[in-house]
């Protein structure tokens, strides 16, 4: 076992329908304690969801959009870019000494945030457009399901997709109702309404 990792079976639980463990702290980033959970969980022969692979894929906001893609989903135009950008846009990091992500709505901002962004414009960030008259939303997933029926399609393909149980999905909302997925970030465990536990404990049995 990793040095990391005290007592990883808190956060490990056994899916009911299918034939493998479910990593559930709800923060995936690269790293952490729950990255070290499913990568020792992986080299023990045992098959567990999210795997470090699908962390990276699913945290790394250019991978989980082109994945996303390559799947059907529906995303939002974005390229990578160390500085420039055409408000209005998200600006989410690329380097790892940054999460926070910007949307910039005017030009008077750009120059700055890029700046910032970038850490004068050493690292590259990623940039999804904002189409005229479209919404910036979060919702959260719980295993495919979620609280808010119009956002549930978009949960299903979280979990079925990229195997990340509990998630902060964020998305572009257009005019005509449609979603693009957008982001995803840390929803943890402790944090689930009760609603979203009786989903939980209803997909799942906790391993002794």
């Amino acid at each position: 076992m990793n040095p990391k990792i005290q007592k990883p079976v808190s956060f490990i639980a056994r899916h009911k329908e299918g034939d493998f463990l479910v990593n559930l702290a709800g923060n995936y980033d690269y790293l952490e304690l729950p990255y070290y959970i499913s990568q020792d969980m992986e080299l023990e022969g045992k098959k567990i969801h999210p795997t470090c692979e699908e962390m990276l894929d699913a945290y790394i906001t250019p991978l989980f959009l082109e994945k996303a893609k390559i799947n059907g989903l529906p995303i939002p135009e974005y390229y990578i870019s160390n500085g420039y950008f055409e408000p209005p846009v998200i600006v989410d990091p690329i380097n790892p000494f940054m999460e926070r992500s910007r949307v910039v709505l005017h030009y008077p901002r750009m120059k700055s945030v890029g700046r910032s962004m970038t850490r004068n414009f050493t690292y590259a960030v990623c940039c999804q457009d904002i189409p005229a008259g479209a919404s910036v939303r979060f919702f959260r997933a719980v295993f495919g399901w979620c609280l808010v029926p119009r956002y549930r399609d978009a949960a299903r393909a979280i979990w079925e997709v990229f195997h990340i149980p509990l998630a902060k999905v964020r998305v572009i909302v257009l005019n005509d109702g449609r979603v693009l997925l957008s982001d995803i970030s840390q929803l943890y465990l402790k944090d689930l309404k009760k609603r979203e536990m009786q989903h939980l404990e209803g997909v799942v049995e906790w391993v002794e």
